[in-house]
């Protein structure tokens, strides 16, 4: 008898965790730290003014600055990848995903312009698995290369669930 009990509250428990934060509004400001593990770039033919076309694969952690919400405590230490495409010209695009330590993901889309140390722009949630289903939020982010393969990037989006 004392095993069924246990299960039922285990279920319980996880079923309130995954709805934590439904019907909730928020802002998540996050660091993160990222190494380039893939890189690609096309060079144009000579004279062309965008001089190449580049793509690439990021990996990486990210901490909360913010609240101590759900979602904040969800993407604490979460694993950061990032697949991104650049045009050469200094305007580009990446698809971010926030996978949580119980594999949960976030999705994320950002557009970005070049900045003299690596890029800024906005960043669009997208939705994702598991809590974050229909979770939708708008912001910005910015990434510091502190060298050619590592960078670390400063994002913030508000954000609410349906």
């Amino acid at each position: 008898m004392r095993k069924p009990m246990l299960c039922l509250a285990a279920g319980a428990l996880l079923t309130l965790s995954a709805t934590a934060f439904a019907g909730e509004r928020g802002k998540f400001v996050g660091h993160a730290v990222l190494e380039v593990t893939k890189f690609t770039e096309y060079k144009t033919m000579e004279g062309h003014p965008m001089k190449s076309a580049m793509l690439g694969e990021m990996d990486g952690l990210i901490f909360h600055n913010g609240s101590n919400s759900a979602l904040d405590r969800m993407l604490e230490r979460a694993h950061y990848h990032v697949v991104f495409v650049g045009d050469g010209g200094g305007g580009g695009y990446c698809m971010k995903t926030f996978t949580t330590k119980e594999g949960h993901k976030l999705f994320a889309r950002c557009d970005s312009k070049a900045t003299p140390n690596g890029g800024a722009g906005t960043v669009t949630v997208l939705g994702g698995t598991g809590p974050f289903t229909g979770i939708k939020g708008k912001g910005k982010f910015n990434v510091v290369f502190v060298t050619d393969r590592v960078c670390w990037d400063d994002i913030e989006w508000d954000w609410e669930t349906p």
